[in-house]
C-alpha cells in the first residue's frame, strides 16, 4: 500500500520552477512511489478535472493564471542496472543518471552533464547536447495512461530534434525508462563531463532563474533558401542555426521588459531579475520572435513547455 497522498490547494507554483515564475495550481500533490502517481491521476480524471505533471520545473514557462487542475510533482526516483541495462524511474534527475553512467563506465550521457530538469522531462523534450541525446541509447518508455501501464519502444516515440510522441500523448505520463549504454573508461567519460560542465556553467551560472533556452535552433536543412543566404556558414553548428544567432542579430541582447531581462551575452537566454512576470516574459519573447520572423521569414518555436498560454 502506498502512503496517503496530501492534496494541497491553491498553491504558488512558482516555488516550483527554476525561473521563479508561475501562478497557482487548484490543487496539488507531490508523489514519491508508482502507486501514488496512478492514484493522483485516477483521482483527476474520477474530478473530471485536467492534471499536469511537473519534474524540477526547469523547462517551464507558467501563465500568472496558474493550472485550474492537479499539479502532480514526480518525485518518483531510482536506478536498477543489469549488466549495460538501466533501468531510471521518470523523477530520477537527470544529472544521477550522468554521474551513475560516468562512475560505472556506461557510455552516452556523458555530454548531457549540467542540463537541469528529470530523466521524464529529458525524454518529453528529447534533451540533447553536444551531439548526444537522452534518446540515443534509450530501449523503450514505460507510460501510464490513465488506466493501465504500457510500453513504448523506442521507434514509436518520433523522436526528432526536441520533440517526441509524449508532446502528443499528454495524458500519457512517463513511469520509467529502459536504456542500453556503450561502454566507456570512467575516467575519459568523467573528463568528458568535466569539460561540458565548464562551458554550460559559463552559460547559465549557478543560481540563474531561467528555464534554460526559450526557443529551439532551427535545423538548417528545413530552411527555405531565402533565409539560408542571410545566416553565414560558419553560424550553422552541426548542421542546425542557433536561434540565439538570429534573435542576436534583431538585438534582442541585454533587452529587458520589467524584471525579466535577456543576457548580454546571448540572446536566446531570458532570466528573471526577482520578481518578474509570465505576462512581461512572454511579451519580451513575443517581440524578439516577431522580430526575427520579420528579418528572417523564420518563426521560431518555443523549446520551454508553456503552461496557460492558449494554443502556445
Amino acid at each position: 500500500m502506498s502512503r496517503r497522498l496530501f492534496f494541497q490547494k491553491n498553491i504558488p507554483l512558482a516555488r516550483y520552477t527554476t525561473l521563479g515564475i508561475g501562478g497557482p495550481a487548484d490543487h496539488f500533490v507531490s508523489v514519491k512511489v508508482e502507486d501514488q502517481l496512478k492514484e493522483a491521476i485516477r483521482w483527476a480524471e474520477a474530478e473530471n478535472i485536467p492534471w499536469l505533471v511537473i519534474g524540477s520545473g526547469s523547462n517551464l514557462l507558467i501563465s500568472g493564471r496558474g493550472f485550474p487542475g492537479l499539479v502532480i510533482k514526480n518525485e518518483v526516483a531510482g536506478i536498477r542496472r543489469s549488466g549495460r541495462k538501466l533501468t531510471v524511474k521518470g523523477g530520477t534527475a537527470l544529472q544521477k543518471l550522468v554521474d551513475f553512467a560516468n562512475r560505472i563506465g556506461l557510455a552516452g550521457f556523458e555530454n548531457l552533464t549540467g542540463i537541469p530538469g528529470t530523466v521524464a522531462g529529458a525524454i518529453y523534450g528529447n534533451a540533447g547536447a553536444y551531439g548526444q541525446t537522452i534518446s540515443d541509447a534509450l530501449i523503450s518508455v514505460t507510460v501510464f495512461d490513465g488506466r493501465v501501464r504500457r510500453i513504448i519502444r523506442r521507434s514509436q516515440c518520433r523522436f526528432s530534434y526536441r520533440e517526441s510522441i509524449f508532446k502528443e500523448k499528454r495524458g500519457w505520463f512517463i513511469i520509467e525508462a529502459e536504456f542500453r549504454p556503450g561502454l566507456g573508461d570512467p575516467k575519459t567519460l568523467r573528463a568528458a563531463s568535466r569539460e561540458v560542465r565548464a562551458v554550460r556553467d559559463v552559460k547559465y551560472p549557478p543560481g540563474l532563474k531561467c528555464p534554460g533556452s526559450f526557443f529551439k535552433n532551427l535545423r538548417a536543412a528545413d530552411l527555405p533558401a531565402v533565409a539560408l543566404r542571410q545566416i553565414p556558414r560558419d553560424k550553422i553548428r552541426h548542421g542546425k542555426v542557433p536561434a540565439g544567432y538570429l534573435l542576436e542579430e534583431v538585438g534582442a541582447k541585454g533587452k529587458s521588459r520589467g524584471a525579466i531581462r535577456i543576457t548580454d551575452y546571448h540572446g536566446n537566454l531570458f532570466f528573471n531579475e526577482g520578481g518578474g512576470t509570465a505576462r512581461d516574459f512572454w511579451r519580451l519573447a513575443e517581440k524578439y520572435r516577431r522580430r526575427v520572423e520579420e528579418k528572417f521569414g523564420i518563426d521560431l518555436e518555443p523549446e520551454v513547455q508553456l503552461v496557460g498560454f492558449g494554443e502556445h
